[in-house]
Formats: C-alpha cells, sequence, structure tokens
C-alpha cells in the first residue's frame, strides 16, 4: 500500500501521545520528528524506539520527501508554521485549536484552497469508533428526541505563567485548549447551528481564561452545556439526553472507549446497557490513517471534519473568550 511521509512539529505532550500511533494507521509513514533543537526529536524517538529523521523546522519545509506536516506545537505557533508549511506545498494537519482565533483560520483555509493542499484541524475524536455510534444512535432516533447535550473539562493544576497552558501570549486559557473539546461536542451531537450562547467565567490575572461555563440554545431547539476550567476539577464527563434514552461517556469523553445507555420508562426503573468499543492504540490512528486515505484519494479535506466547520467552531470560541470578564 502507498504510504504518505509525515513530518511532526513538535516533542512535547502531544508527541508523547502520538507518535507511536503513526505505525497503526495505514497509509501513514512518519518520516521524520522536527524541533528546534533537533536534539531534542532524536532523544523522543530513541524514547519510543522509532526510526526516523530528527530535522528543523526549515529542513522539514526543504525536504521534498515529506508529504504532510502536522503542527503540535503551542497555539500561538500554530498559523504561522501552518501557512510556511502550505506554502512549501505540504499537506497540513493542525493541533486544536487550530489558530488563535476565526480570522487565522479564515487564511489558512484560503490559502490551502489556493495551494490545491489538504488542511484540517486535529480533531480526533470525531473519528473515534465510540462517538461516531453515539452520533448514529442520535441521527437514527434510537434515543428519542435530543433534547440536551453536556460536556464538560476541568481541572485544577498550579498557576504558572511560563506554562503554555497560562500563558496568555502562547494562546493558554482553558477556551483554547479545552473548550474546543466541549463546543465540538455539543455542535456536533446537537447537528445544527446555534441560535444564542451565553457564556459565563474569570480570567486570571494576566488575561488568560480561568474558568468559562457556556450555555448554547441551537435552532433545532437542542440545549447545550459546556464548562472548561483550569483552576477548579468540574470533571471530564460528557452526557446526551433524549426523550427516551440517555448516553452516559464513562472516563474522559473525548477518548472514552465506554459508555452506559439508559433507557426510561414511566412505570419502571431505567435499564442500564454497557457497551466498550474498540479503539487504535492511543486513539489517533483512526483520524491519521482518515486524512492519509483522504490526501491518497485526492481530497483536499476529510469530509468527517471539513474546514468550514473548524472555522465556525473558531467563531465559537472566539465569542466566548470575548464574553469572559
Amino acid at each position: 500500500m502507498t504510504k504518505l511521509n509525515w513530518a511532526m512539529v513538535g516533542t512535547g505532550l502531544m508527541a508523547e501521545l502520538i507518535l507511536k500511533d503513526f505505525a497503526l494507521a495505514d497509509g501513514t509513514n512518519l518520516y521524520a520528528l522536527v524541533s528546534r533543537d533537533p536534539a531534542k526529536a532524536e532523544a523522543r524517538l530513541k524514547e519510543f524506539n522509532i526510526e526516523a529523521k530528527a530535522l528543523t523546522f526549515e529542513q522539514a519545509l526543504a525536504d521534498e520527501a515529506i508529504d504532510v506536516i502536522y503542527v503540535a506545537s503551542p497555539h500561538s505557533e500554530h498559523f504561522a508554521q501552518a501557512k510556511a508549511a502550505l506554502e512549501a506545498g505540504k499537506h497540513v494537519l493542525v493541533e486544536k485549536a487550530f489558530t488563535m482565533n476565526s480570522a487565522e483560520a479564515i487564511e489558512l483555509d484560503a490559502l490551502a484552497k489556493s495551494k490545491g493542499r489538504f488542511l484540517m484541524e486535529a480533531m480526533w475524536t470525531k473519528f473515534l469508533p465510540l462517538h461516531n455510534a453515539v452520533k448514529k444512535m442520535i441521527d437514527s432516533g434510537e434515543i428519542g428526541k435530543l433534547v440536551m447535550v453536556e460536556a464538560n473539562f476541568g481541572f485544577f493544576a498550579p498557576f504558572d505563567n511560563d506554562h503554555r497552558l497560562y500563558n496568555f501570549e502562547l494562546g493558554g486559557g482553558s477556551t483554547l485548549d479545552q473548550g474546543v473539546y466541549t463546543t465540538t461536542f455539543n455542535r456536533w451531537m446537537a447537528g445544527a447551528p446555534i441560535a444564542n450562547q451565553v457564556t459565563f467565567g474569570h480570567r486570571f490575572e494576566n488575561g488568560s481564561d480561568a474558568y468559562a461555563d457556556t450555555t448554547f440554545l441551537f435552532e433545532n431547539g437542542v440545549t447545550g452545556h459546556g464548562i472548561t476550567s483550569i483552576d477548579a476539577n468540574v470533571g471530564f464527563g460528557a452526557r446526551v439526553v433524549g426523550t427516551n434514552k440517555t448516553i452516559e461517556l464513562i472516563g474522559s469523553f473525548w477518548n472514552a472507549r465506554e459508555l452506559n445507555v439508559l433507557t426510561f420508562s414511566h412505570q419502571n426503573p431505567p435499564t442500564r446497557e454497557h457497551i466498550a468499543y474498540e479503539t487504535k492504540g492511543a486513539g489517533y490512528a483512526h483520524m491519521l490513517q482518515a486524512v492519509s486515505t483522504a490526501i491518497l484519494a485526492g481530497k483536499t479535506e476529510c469530509s468527517e471534519h471539513p474546514v468550514s466547520w473548524t472555522i465556525a467552531n473558531m467563531h465559537v470560541l472566539d465569542e466566548i473568550r470575548a464574553n469572559i470578564k
């Protein structure tokens, strides 16, 4: 089978989570790990016993053997690195959040279209077996009429302005880091445009948003709710509520492997069905394979997660951040 050569930019947590999944994705070959300091990339590759090149970003752009660049650096670097990669003729996958704001996302989309290159936000959750099964249960009417969607992603950790999670200049804050998951889950499962959204929250002294509590009203009448936090433990759960059944995702909702389906009856106690789903590796292989498959088929987007959907989500995140006082 034909394989595309990938270069992954970044040696931090995302590399730790994803590197081994390249070998599990059909059509995908990890050709290089990219860092400002190639020695760091070399150390990461040795840590995971992976044979690949250790390159600088400039070397990766100039290497004609590289087909796809996966930008997994801090949020503040996504736009510039993705733009440079597209201008170099590479296909590009960009970590979440896609960019710092919707304006940057729109510019990248236009550039990718002008170059005829593939572009996508690395929203791996939309490619996981469990989440697609939940979406199918909703769309088929199995749970009855969908009434409400809820997703929370929040924890407490000591404030550290030097850490990218808190640093305002690096795109720190709960909305870009966690809100990208909660808004995606709400919008995807609701399956309709947002009619109204209201956010309350607070910021750290450096300006980064510490906590955001957002309620959505969708045009189909479904309500949604998402809480993100990096200064309070609000949990990691999600559920969808229908008129007949409720689906509860078990564990961290964005990477859940198990769920409970609660069926309600007017006269009897609810019944509970537990379902587990098989997932490749750490879960990223499903997305990596979908991207390679799309590119090899001559496509510039994945139908599961087109850039237009990401741009709409960035508009939602822009509004959430703007409304936090």
